[in-house]
């Protein structure tokens, strides 16, 4: 039977008995299925036929119905390198994150999570080009449909790609290279900085035709509006851009470019702030040091409406951009379209502000909350209108750590501004839920909340919360959480070597094992290539992309035409004919002085021999594993005296070392060789530097 209108109602699908549920199976018009509207709650609903009952066959048959119009399986990696942007979608139902490769070198990815799943719908990899950055906010936007998805790559370009596609950018706006690279004369060598262009801030017009991009131009230029159009590649001298002179009362401003900006919903005006404003004003004094400063373009003519130098950070600017909260001891509001005073918030807030850490904004502008840093008694004080509305007491909990691209806080606002959560650092990280009104009530805690620096609170009653090698989704009702991943390789582990690879020619995907690695590959048409033992790690990973953006379990097609496991023989790889350690000896003179003894100790330590690994580090695991903190000490450690050890240090990105264990003192260890990050003027690495150390113990290699 056809069914006219929807597939099926909400209601229907969330009451029905299974015997109702089947009935839908076998009477539904699945070609009158439209994944926006019918996926989700007739996924929720399999989602609790499989709670109380396992996979079933019903489970199997939805399957190969809504597969049957086409989706491809996407991979919700285990492992991703450093996250560096955030941007919630417009409609709330999916985050987009930019990250690093796991090895850190050139090259990333753009993701979208579902928040309803917390799962990957879409990615696109970039090979060689590095993509967002964590030094400014907004590096990665949707456009306002949600069409789009714009990110700066290699630090200097805007890309733009259609969302949820799968394919690179088809548009790229490359303008800030002629007139914004560092002069020449601030460098040793000009070559160096030469047309390298810099980072800029940018936003889209409401309309999606146009993009600002702030960067200096020709005759002291503030920015460039660029036409947005798919498939052009646009540069300083492209036809169409126009550049903003930015006179500020028919004056060159000789302002600094924006650190963040916007444009006004009504598109007549662009708003940001500069962190470090410098402004080269006649007769200025020598002492004159940056300032943060805000200001307004005017679209029509591109002159600043206002320049307002008094700012302090932080800073935020309501959605609508009528309004701009900031300080750091004197929280204040100022017009945000003519830079004039409006209020001063610390005389309404009842207490003594040491620090402002935070304003965020609900998403209608209404209410604002100010995180407030009081030594040992941070508040959230709430703001409506102006005025103080309530106050969110912590009980002398502490913040969580901030993020370091500012994309998200640690506050939240839900979608309709009468709930906020709180990141709050006590216990390992933990989430708070609070309704506000005329007063504050803590509804409850999310646990979950370790490496989590910032929360964005989606629709769908989910809140998720981001780190740099973390992710976490909740369910705000009733605190459950549905999927949380750390990102980074287990402790003692470092990524495998590249020849492992089976597929050299694709990013590998590996997940480990005892004595080694087993390599995956998900393909688009759902055949999984997976050695038996790690599938059930895998499995939970894998989900279909259903209408470009609606994730449909994997494991719920297992046995169609959709989704198949295959064992391929893994890549074979020649096994190192060496041993994987050697014994080495300190040569000790005959005759040795005491001053020529105290040197060899100096650098050798104490010991005359040792075992010294003798294959590349990513050819061994650290077993058993000390982490960073308490467990790193002299007690632990020197059993492994003379023995070979892998270790990672917590400093400046991603480092490893391998070596020979010479000495434990009570502060630290004698490697040899030494490990690539710390000062030579240190005889031994700090415990304080080790994120982590174990005894090498050498993998196995793939076999054929």
């Amino acid at each position: 039977m056809t069914m006219p209108g929807p597939f099926a109602t909400l209601t229907s699908l969330a009451q029905c008995s299974d015997a109702e549920l089947e009935a839908l199976l076998e009477q539904a018009d699945f070609g009158n299925f439209e994944p926006g509207r019918d996926l989700p709650p007739l996924r929720e609903r399999l989602l609790r036929l499989e709670r109380e009952r396992g996979l079933t066959e019903v489970h199997r048959r939805f399957s190969d119905k809504v597969l049957a119009a086409g989706a491809r399986l996407v991979e919700t990696p285990r492992y991703i390198g450093m996250q560096r942007c955030f941007a919630l979608s417009p409609d709330g139902r999916h985050l987009a994150i930019a990250s690093n490769r796991l090895d850190e070198s050139h090259g990333g990815d753009v993701r979208i999570w579902e928040l309803a799943t917390g799962r990957v719908v879409d990615a696109v990899g970039f090979e060689t080009t590095l993509v967002g950055s964590t030094r400014e906010p907004s590096c990665l936007q949707w456009s306002p449909s949600g069409e789009w998805l714009g990110v700066i790559l290699g630090q200097v370009v805007i890309g733009v790609m259609r969302a949820f596609a799968g394919t690179l950018p088809s548009f790229t706006a490359d303008v800030t290279r002629r007139w914004g690279s560092t002069p020449g004369g601030a460098v040793i060598n000009p070559k160096h900085v030469e047309n390298t262009g810099h980072l800029p801030a940018w936003c889209w017009a409401p309309d999606e035709t146009r993009l600002f991009i702030s960067t200096p131009g020709p005759d002291g230029a503030l920015g460039c509006i660029v036409p947005f159009q798919e498939g052009a590649r646009v540069k300083e001298d492209s036809e169409g851009l126009r550049w903003c002179p930015a006179r500020l009362d028919g004056q060159p401003s000789k302002s600094r470019p924006h650190t963040w900006v916007r444009w006004s919903p009504d598109g007549s005006r662009i708003q940001g702030y500069c962190k470090d404003e410098f402004v080269l004003e006649p007769n200025a004094s020598a002492a004159q040091e940056p300032h943060p400063s805000a200001s307004s373009i005017d679209v029509r003519s591109g002159d600043l409406e206002y320049r307002f130098d008094a700012l302090t950070l932080p800073v935020a600017f309501s959605p609508d951009g009528a309004r701009l909260a900031y300080g750091e001891e004197l929280p204040r509001l100022a017009n945000g379209h003519t830079g004039s005073a409006v209020s001063d918030l610390s005389r309404d807030a009842e207490l003594r502000v040491h620090a402002v850490e935070e304003y965020v904004w609900s998403r209608d502008g209404r209410r604002l909350a100010v995180l407030i840093n009081n030594y040992e008694f941070p508040q959230v004080l709430i703001f409506e209108g102006g005025k103080r509305l309530c106050q969110v007491n912590l009980k002398r909990r502490s913040f969580g750590l901030a993020s370091r691209s500012g994309d998200l806080g640690r506050w939240a606002w839900s979608p309709d501004g009468s709930m906020g959560a709180c990141l709050l650092r006590d216990e390992g990280g933990t989430v708070e839920l609070w309704k506000v009104g005329s007063s504050a009530k803590m509804l409850r805690r999310l646990e979950g909340a370790s490496g989590i620096d910032g929360l964005a609170w989606g629709a769908d009653d989910t809140l998720v919360g981001t780190g740099p090698h973390a992710i976490a989704f909740w369910d705000v009702n009733t605190g459950e959480l549905r999927f949380r991943s750390s990102l980074e390789l287990e402790p003692g582990r470092v990524p495998p070597p590249s020849d492992w690879n089976p597929w050299p020619d694709e990013v590998a995907r590996f997940i480990p094992t005892e004595r080694g690695w087993d390599f995956t590959r998900a393909q688009p048409d759902g055949t999984v290539v997976c050695p038996p033992g790690s599938r059930e790690k895998l499995e939970p990973r894998l989900m279909f992309c259903v209408g470009g953006r609606h994730a449909w379990p994997w494991r719920w097609a297992e046995g169609t035409r959709h989704a198949r496991w295959v064992d391929e023989a893994p890549w074979p790889v020649e096994p190192l004919a060496e041993a994987a350690f050697e014994e080495r000896h300190v040569p000790v003179p005959e005759g040795e002085t005491l001053a020529a003894r105290d040197a060899r100790h100096g650098k050798w330590g104490f010991l005359k021999q040792y075992q010294a690994p003798t294959r590349p580090l990513n050819h061994y695991k650290a077993e058993p594993v000390f982490t960073h903190g308490p467990a790193i000490n002299r007690a632990n450690l020197t059993p492994y005296l003379g023995k070979g050890v892998l270790l990672r240090q917590t400093q400046y990105g991603t480092w490893y070392a391998l070596g020979a264990l010479l000495e434990v003192s009570d502060e630290g260890i004698l490697l040899h060789p030494r490990a690539p990050i710390g000062s030579y003027r240190e005889r031994l690495l700090s415990f304080r530097d080790i994120l982590w150390i174990g005894p090498a113990v050498p993998l196995e290699t793939p076999e054929g």
